[in-house]
This record gives structure tokens, sequence and C-alpha cells, in this order.
């Protein structure tokens, strides 16, 4: 008698629990890999299970899981951070300078919310908007149905929306009759160079501040310096203000130092004591070799602020001006996942400058004053506690675009409001300091006596001479 044949359905059903068995083993594999160790695997699961069921207060087992996982992240150190989904679209708005809206800055005079200029390029610019327009409703809602404490927060929460709607606004214009205008909402770069004039028009002195470093920073700045050099007196020399910029974007102050330097190495990045990246100069990329530079800080200036002073004071490419910086010798990396709308900003590297100063500040126990970090000032500049205040509150407001600046003076006059600017060199001491530090400058380059602009030894003087 001949045994019976397996069937072929059986034989295919056997060969696929192998492979699901298998293929389910390595999956668990994976899963115990990620697994809490013990004992705190049991004692999370203890303690949360115990939050939910004896707290007085009902909790929310999801907001006690990210309060977890930002518990976690936060006692790395203190730039790590965790970035709940809520809070997910603020924090990117934040980090590349962009969001979606019209571009328009809006002041309320009294009742009334007038158009101070629009951003150029922005959607508020192409369609037509201009300095001194009176916004008196947005979507068909009158401006004056809002509170007058609220008003201008209110209008800007509707004006704002998602790009590719849009939004129509109802304007009055001089003495023409109320009409209305259809912007489309498009993404809106914020000005990340402010400020951008000549502080002794004689002597072709320039001035820009730039108030963080977000991803069109090198461009805007390369553009501000370009529209100095087309003044009457031309551009002799430029000093960057950097004070209250907390940084940003390491690669955009990579980018904004590969401007002014021509050569050589502008930062390096080093994680678990091996080097990752090396920036370069770049010699297509450097716009101004030869412009005299001074770079003013304070200690709020940080990261890739410290990327850029480091970079061009270890060139010589720029005597740096003020006090000593605040010292973030970090490198933070922003991490997403598709499918999943929370962020994590992870401190990845640490950064070196060109001559191998690490100027992260030590947050070790009992560090002393030594030990603080930052980029010492070539020339020491300081201001008061009152005069950094109007400073900072003068910096952080926008600087007209040029296109606009006869507008909004006339406005000004009519409406008899400060147009917004800089406190003066006679009321800040840095700013004077470094005036004074930029004429010595340009001197010395007109004579043939500027330090070299490629040559890389040891620190300047004023570096902290930190080589680790």
């Amino acid at each position: 008698m001949q045994p019976a044949r397996v069937p072929l359905w059986f034989l295919l059903a056997v060969w696929l629990l192998v492979v699901g068995a298998f293929g389910l083993g390595l999956w668990l594999g994976a899963q115990r890999g990620l697994d809490l160790p013990e004992p705190q695997r049991t004692a999370f699961r203890l303690v949360l299970n115990e939050i939910l069921r004896s707290h007085v207060e009902p909790q929310d087992e999801a907001r006690l899981a990210e309060t977890a996982i930002g518990g976690m992240v936060s006692a790395l150190d203190e730039y790590s951070r965790y970035v709940p989904p809520a809070k997910a679209a603020k924090f990117d708005e934040d980090t590349t300078g962009s969001y979606d809206g019209i571009g328009l800055l809006m002041v309320q005079h009294g009742d009334d919310l007038i158009v101070h200029f629009p951003f150029v390029d922005s959607p508020a610019e192409r369609a037509g908007l201009r300095p001194g327009d009176r916004i008196l409703a947005v979507d068909g809602t009158p401006v004056t149905s809002f509170p007058v404490a609220e008003r201008t927060t209110a209008t800007n929460q509707r004006v704002r929306g998602p790009a590719g709607t849009k939004v129509l606004l109802q304007v009055a214009r001089g003495g023409q009759p109320p009409f209305d205008v259809e912007v489309g909402r498009g993404a809106v770069l914020r000005p990340c160079v402010k400020w951008a004039h000549l502080v002794d028009a004689d002597a072709g002195l320039g001035y820009v501040h730039i108030a963080d470093f977000h991803q069109d920073t090198a461009r805007q700045l390369a553009a501000a310096i370009t529209a100095l050099q087309q003044e009457p007196s031309g551009l002799r020399g430029l000093i960057v203000d950097l004070r209250f910029d907390g940084g940003g974007l390491l690669d955009e102050g990579v980018d904004t130092a590969r401007l002014f330097v021509p050569k050589g190495t502008l930062v390096t990045t080093r994680r678990r004591g091996q080097v990752v990246e090396s920036y370069d100069a770049i010699a297509a990329r450097c716009q101004f070799p030869e412009l005299p530079l001074i770079v003013l800080v304070n200690e709020q200036s940080a990261s890739a602020s410290e990327v850029l002073t480091g970079a061009l004071q270890d060139h010589r490419r720029a005597a740096v001006v003020g006090v000593r910086t605040y010292g973030k010798g970090m490198v933070n990396t922003i991490f997403s996942w598709q499918r999943h709308d929370f962020r994590l900003k992870l401190t990845t590297a640490h950064y070196y400058t060109p001559s191998g100063r690490n100027i992260d500040q030590s947050h070790a126990p009992g560090a002393t004053p030594a030990d603080r970090g930052g980029i010492a000032p070539d020339i020491e500049a300081t201001a008061t506690r009152q005069q950094a205040q109007a400073i900072l509150q003068a910096l952080s407001q926008h600087e007209a675009p040029r296109r606009y600046r006869d507008d909004l003076r006339e406005l000004a006059s009519r409406l008899a409001f400060v147009v917004p600017g800089p406190v003066p060199p006679s009321e800040d001491p840095q700013l004077a300091a470094a005036i004074a530090a930029l004429r010595e400058r340009v001197a010395s380059t007109a004579v043939g006596d500027a330090p070299s602009k490629d040559r890389l030894d040891q620190p300047p003087h004023g570096g902290n001479g930190q080589g680790r």
C-alpha cells in the first residue's frame, strides 16, 4: 500500500507558518531591543497606572506619556527638547523663519489698524497693499468688532492661514471709497536682516543687524550689503551687529561666513570625540573678501552667531567688539518623522572654531568663571542694563524696506509717531565703540596695514584660547 501523498496546500501552509514564525521572532526581538530596562520598565507601568487610578484629579494618559517623553529629552542637556504636535507649527516657524500668511506689518493707531509696509516679494505686496492703507474688515468681519486691546492680535490671526487659501480685506486708502483686496496666502519669510543703513554716510560706514539665522540669512545679508555699496558714498566698512542674536541654522552661519572668507576651515563639528563634519570656505561664494568688518556682540549672542564670530575672528577677518558671547558650542539637529507631527530637537555635536576652540560654557557643578566659555571680544565695550533694554527694544522692531521708507516717514508725520530706528551711538556705547574701531580698520586698510585675511594661526588676543 503506497503512503498517502501530502496535499500541496498543506506543504504551502507549513511553509507560510515557518516563514511567519521566523518573521515574528525577528519582530519580537526588535521590539524587545527597544524595551526599557528593568526595573524602570515595571516602575513606569506601575506609576502610570497608579496615577491614572488614584490621583485626586482625572488624568489624561496621552498627556502623561508626552510629559514623560519631554522629561527624558530635557534631562539630556539644556538645549534638547521634545516638541509635541500642538506646538510643532510654531516651532517650525521659529526655526525656519517662515510662516503661512500674507507678509504685512500692521500697527494699531488708536482704533485703526494701519499698514506700515508689506514685506518685499510678499503676497501682500503683490496684491498692491501700501503704507497707510487702513484695514477695515477681514473676510467680512469688521475689525471694530474686536475689543480694542485685542484688535491687532485678533486681526492677525484671521489674516494668517494655510498657503494656497485666500483672505478678503476691506481697505480704506486716502480719500477713496473703501474697496476689497483679495490676497492669496503663501509662505512668508521673516526678514532676519532687520536693519541696514549707513551710520556715517560721509565716511561710507555701514551697519547691519542680523536678528537670527534662518534659511535665507546669507542671501538677505548679501543683498543688504550690495544695496549699501550703491549709496552715493559707497561702502568702505561694515559693522555686523549680532547682539541679542540667539543663533539658528548652522548652515546659514557658515554660508554667512563664506561671504567674507575666501578659503580655509570655518567650523568643525565633533560627536563623541570624532570629527563629524568640516565646513570650509568656498572661493566662489566669497562676495566681499576685502570689506573691512567689525562684529558687534554681547552676552546674548549665541550659537550660529558665535559660529560666524569665531570664524571671522580666527581668520582675522574682523575685529570683535562688545562683551563675551553666550557660549553655546553645541549643534542641535531637528528630527521629524513621516505621519507624526511631533519634533525632536536633539544636541548631536559640539562645534569648534577654525583654530580648534570649543567655546561651549561649562555646565559642570562648581564651574569657575574661567569655564564660562563664549568668545571674548578684541575690544571690550559694555552697556548698562537700562541701555541694553533700550537697544533690545529698538532692534526687535522692523526697518521698512527701502522702497517704502519715504512713504513711512510721510505716514509718521501725518499720524504723529516716530519711525522706529536703532539707538543712536550717543546712547549706545557699544555701537560707538564699534564705529570707532571700524574707522581705524578702514584707515589701516587704506594704507595697507590690515591683518591678512587668509592667515590662521593662534587665536587673536581676545580669544579664550581653548583648544579642547
